[in-house]
């Protein structure tokens, strides 16, 4: 813990070397009291990055995988004049807490049950949590930083997508960044204030996805309050004890009225299936080795992650100073990326999500890092780490419209005019990766500090721009909404195969999910032989030789059973 300590503590020459120039171009100037070029170039470029967000708001594709939950349950919630409990398809859904329900639910009563509703929070949570970077700098004194940690947060593939899918990772990452954040302002101010918001926050964090809300923040302040335990005695803490309760006030009570009320099915598949489980043993086959989060930081956070490894080398190999106006955070938000990196590493479920609670840490890192100066090495690997992206992206955006008609031919399905907009959608992502990459590696070359941060923003903002326009391009391809538009009107529905529970927010009633079991599926047609079954291509085959009518909305069917002649 000394070595930590002596990392905690950065030098002021270090300081010196990172991003004095974003004071004087970036920040609004105080001499001449207006808003600087910089600042206006790194506002156009956020403002071009998520441009196609106005697609996902003007022609929205479907919900997909867990946003249906968070789009539906809230309509239950209403429907049954219950707030405590969450619904899905007439059923309790005790699998998470119920903060984003109520989030959606609220966006719902603003625009509509709509997949615009869905997604706005998330939309919401991602900016916020730029601007709380922002404003986190400034209150320290790295102003500079703070902002280049919002634009490096903003600006990456990652953000991008979950910013716009309706599911509460991004409202998760936010609740966890402010409480980390106000958990550290509250030592370096030593402000009981920002101690107990910062115990609020994670305690909401609880309430939009269980442990992980608590667990992430907690991890992360513990070394502040073990070395100001040293310092002022038992004070750090006791801090730590007043957190903990707080966070537990504002989480517990939903909790004990649910586990009162529900019994031991609620404790059963929330804390066992979905907490225990899920870290012993991979679920619906979401597997990794020990370093797929690996790759993951480096695709998805691309093209700052090209100088992340130097970031956290230079972080944690820090000259000691001692504690007061010189104290830099900055090897606390390594320990802050790699606690969430490494413990989700360790845990046997993995997706790639599921470490994003670490960009706001890993943005920090990289603003710094990004306006430092490149040793020779460092512009080595750097342009070695930017151009495997751009060859995997390349690569990608050829094979992606052949694999897709590839598909459909093995089968037996024809194509339907889809063509075009797969490889609108491959150019797009190839496209945007191949610019940032030839923009970062201009970087590598660039000797003035404040040309090589814009020339990172500009190649980011790229990327978030072509990754946005792919995304929703390959989402319309997947035509979940018009195949649910039209299954919906049938007076009997249900749903075949695998990953169909995105439909029941479509439906707007209760509908049978079969599941891959043709047994239930001839049971279901013999009480209702006119119904409409919606089904992925790949369970439509076996459908087809039967002599069933399919009828294929990209990779979504209707199937209807023939009329007996």
């Amino acid at each position: 813990m000394a070595a930590f300590k002596d990392a905690c503590s950065n030098s002021v020459t270090c300081r010196q070397n990172s991003a004095i120039f974003l004071a004087d171009h970036l920040l609004p100037g105080e001499r001449d009291g207006g808003m600087s070029k910089g600042l206006t170039i790194l506002l156009v470029a956020g403002l071009i990055g998520w441009a196609p967000v106005i697609l996902f708001f003007a022609d929205p594709p479907a919900l997909t995988g867990d946003e249906a939950y968070y789009a539906r349950v809230p309509v239950e919630m209403r429907e049954r004049e219950d707030w405590l409990v969450p619904y899905f398809n007439g059923e309790p859904r005790y699998k998470k807490p119920p903060l984003m329900y109520w989030l959606v639910a609220s966006s719902q009563w603003l625009l509509g049950e709509n997949e615009v509703a869905t997604r706005l929070p998330s939309l919401a949570a991602v900016g916020l949590t730029g601007l709380l970077l922002w404003w986190f700098g400034r209150r320290i004194g790295e102003g500079n930083v703070g902002l280049g940690a919002a634009f490096a947060f903003w600006l990456n593939p990652m953000s991008a997508f979950l910013g716009n899918w309706g599911a509460p990772e991004a409202v998760l990452g936010f609740f966890v960044a402010a409480s980390i954040l106000l958990g550290f302002l509250s030592r370096r101010e030593k402000n009981g204030g920002w101690l107990v918001l910062s115990g609020v926050a994670a305690g909401l964090g609880v309430l939009t996805k269980g442990a992980p809300g608590i667990t992430f923040p907690f991890l992360a302040l513990f070394p502040v309050w073990l070395i100001g335990g040293r310092e002022d005695g038992f004070k750090g803490m006791r801090d730590g004890v007043v957190w903990l309760l707080t966070c537990c006030l504002v989480a517990v009570l939903w909790f004990l009225a649910v586990g009162m009320r529900e019994g031991e099915a609620f404790w059963r598949v929330l804390l066992w299936r979905e907490h225990f489980h899920r870290v012993t043993s991979p679920m619906e086959g979401h597997r990794g080795p020990l370093w797929f989060y690996l790759p993951v930081l480096w695709f998805l956070f691309f093209p700052w992650s090209i100088r992340l490894p130097s970031a956290f080398f230079k972080s944690v190999t820090a000259v000691r100073q001692p504690l007061g106006s010189s104290f830099t955070f900055d090897p606390l938000f390594v320990w802050w990326a790699i606690s969430v990196v490494g413990l989700f590493s360790l845990v046997a479920t993995k997706l790639p999500h599921y470490i994003f609670p670490a960009f706001p840490a890993v943005a920090w890192l990289c603003a710094q890092q990004w306006q430092r100066d490149w040793e020779r090495s460092e512009k080595i690997g750097s342009a070695l780490l930017a151009l495997v992206p751009v060859g995997v992206a390349l690569y990608g955006s050829v094979k992606l419209p052949q694999a897709y008609m590839e598909t459909l031919a093995k089968l037996g399905f024809e194509p339907q005019g889809e063509l075009g907009l797969v490889q609108h959608a491959g150019v797009a992502l190839g496209g945007s990766i191949l610019l940032a990459g030839m923009g970062a590696l201009v970087a590598l070359v660039e000797r003035q500090g404040e040309r090589r941060f814009l020339l990172g923003v500009g190649s980011a903002a790229i990327c978030t721009f072509g990754i946005l326009l792919g995304v929703h391009s390959a989402l319309k391809v997947m035509g979940g909404r018009e195949a649910a538009i039209e299954w919906r009107r049938s007076p009997v529905i249900a749903t075949f195969g695998s990953d169909t529970h995105w439909a029941v927010f479509y439906a707007d009633r209760p509908v049978p999910l079969l599941g891959r079991d043709r047994r239930r599926l001839k049971a279901f047609l013999t009480k209702h032989p006119q119904a409409a079954i919606l089904l992925r291509v790949d369970f439509a085959p076996p459908l087809r030789e039967e002599g069933w009518t399919i009828k294929r909305y990209g990779i979504w069917c209707i199937a209807r059973k023939p009329f007996p002649q």
